[in-house]
């Protein structure tokens, strides 16, 4: 799998993405204090069928504020010639990624939001902590990447896309989404409950919801579960949407 590095530049800076595979293209967003690389593991199989481009959000500090990264992320995807794609997102990615197929309804194709962020579920900064460790728990094979990604982010940036997250309510918006959506939820999700799936599937118009044997981490947990979860719903939108 060859993946190449390309730059272009959003509100002034220059930002560097990767791409891999070929076909449809597929962006996918990672989550809070992440990066690219959580997306590694299902990288191969979504790239067997896909044109995949990941990119680093930036840091949530001036002038790219929690609020405004799903305005970032547009720019970057007209920087970056990207139309009528299939989204991704995780956690704090999820949210961003509803936020833009909500405002750019013609450039979203379809969606898929892996236990995303955007409805409150009771839980402030400190309601998070043994949630997020437990979670750490479940992905401690993954702990040098984490934490090399979390020292990147540091401990203001998580104070704030927390704090975000936690009156974040995207309800509103998400009546608007028009794009076939598939939601992706751990069984045993501890930092965001698995009751919140229910809120989302209510929320939205054209949604299916997907239960998988892991926690909040689904890409680094169960990749092959979470590979082929999405690569069923995105080929049978596919499909549906050519008439066959």
């Amino acid at each position: 799998m060859t993946t190449e590095v390309h730059e272009v530049e959003v509100d002034g800076h220059p930002v560097r993405y990767r791409v891999t595979g070929s076909g449809e293209p597929l962006v996918l967003v990672h989550g809070l204090a992440g990066s690219w690389r959580w997306w590694s593991p299902v990288l191969g199989p979504l790239a067997a069928r896909r044109r995949v481009h990941v990119v680093n959000l930036p840091r949530l500090r001036h002038p790219v504020r929690a609020a405004l990264l799903s305005k970032w992320l547009a720019g970057w995807l007209d920087a970056a010639g990207l139309d009528h794609l299939e989204l991704a997102g995780h956690s704090l990615g999820g949210l961003v990624a509803a936020e833009l197929a909500a405002t750019r309804r013609e450039q979203t194709r379809r969606l898929v939001l892996v236990a995303p962020a955007g409805i409150p579920c009771g839980r402030g900064l400190s309601g998070r902590a043994l949630p997020l460790l437990k979670t750490l728990y479940d992905v401690r094979r993954s702990l040098p990447m984490l934490t090399v990604d979390a020292v990147r982010t540091g401990p203001l940036d998580v104070a704030r896309g927390i704090a975000f997250i936690s009156g974040r309510d995207l309800r509103q918006e998400l009546s608007t989404v028009r794009a076939p959506t598939l939601l992706v939820w751990g069984e045993r999700d501890n930092l965001v409950p698995l009751r919140v799936a229910e809120e989302w599937r209510q929320a939205m118009v054209d949604v299916r919801v997907a239960y998988l044997p892991c926690g909040h981490v689904p890409m680094l947990e169960a990749p092959a579960e979470l590979a082929a979860c999405m690569l069923s719903f995105l080929d049978d939108e596919l499909a549906n949407e050519s008439g066959n």
